[in-house]
């Protein structure tokens, strides 16, 4: 079962929000905000060459609307289309990853997908995460030979119960990021989330009783958990996950 068209929009609903305070601080159009400061355009599964266009008419949609926050949430709506097949090749369970970029740098991410019946992250559920891994690593072992390094950015290093899942030289390298941090993937915004993809009432009352902190420069500085870094040479994953 997909995420219910109601948790979506109480997440797109505080995703605009977000976006139209740092609009006003920024003295920044909303559809440039919107571009900056949320991951509408990986929700809308708008990512990518194949999304471009109309991630821009949802762009040129949402600045004709105004300040017309209900109309902002149906154009949501109208423009969500269903992951590419792309990113579901690059999907293991809860874990997927980017190709890797110039430098041999592999980047894996960690979304819950829907129809879970209990916590990805709770003890009984190490096994399937590990499996995740196993065949994530095998895929990228056999189609991507050229990744010499793996990376992660997210909230989630904040948590053992995430840590736990790595190879030790991956987990031991955490550390608070130390360069600017991008808002239009899950790296913060998953924070907001539970497993059910079901908005998060405690974290979202913060976050908006914390929008007038907002920095313009940092506006990621406002959410509970900061996003941390982990890497370590892809090495030590073939070798635990082989």
């Amino acid at each position: 079962m997909s995420p219910s068209n109601s948790m979506l929009e109480c997440y797109f609903s505080l995703q605009l929000k977000f976006a139209a305070h740092y609009a006003v601080k920024a003295a920044v159009p909303i559809d440039v905000a919107i571009d900056r400061c949320t991951n509408l355009r990986r929700r809308l599964n708008l990512w990518g060459n194949a999304g471009e266009t109309q991630w821009h008419r949802f762009l040129a949609r949402v600045q004709s609307t105004g300040s017309d926050h209900a109309a902002q949430l149906a154009s949501c709506a109208e423009y969500q289309r269903p992951h590419s097949y792309p990113e579901l090749e690059r999907s293991f369970g809860c874990f997927s990853y980017d190709p890797p970029d110039a430098t041999g740098t592999l980047r894996i991410h960690f979304l819950p997908p829907s129809g879970l019946k209990s916590s990805p992250l709770a003890v009984e559920n190490v096994g399937a995460r590990m499996s995740d891994l196993r065949d994530l690593f095998a895929h990228v072992q056999r189609s991507a030979p050229m990744a010499t390094t793996v990376r992660g950015v997210s909230w989630l290093y904040n948590l053992h119960a995430y840590r736990r899942l790595f190879p030790l030289a991956y987990s031991a390298s955490v550390q608070a990021v130390r360069f600017p941090l991008h808002l239009n993937g899950s790296s913060t915004w998953g924070q907001v989330l539970n497993w059910r993809q079901e908005v998060k009432a405690a974290v979202r009352d913060q976050l908006l009783a914390r929008l007038d902190d907002m920095s313009v420069e940092t506006p990621w500085e406002i959410f509970q958990l900061q996003a941390k870094v982990a890497t370590s040479p892809i090495d030590v994953f073939y070798e635990q996950f082989s």
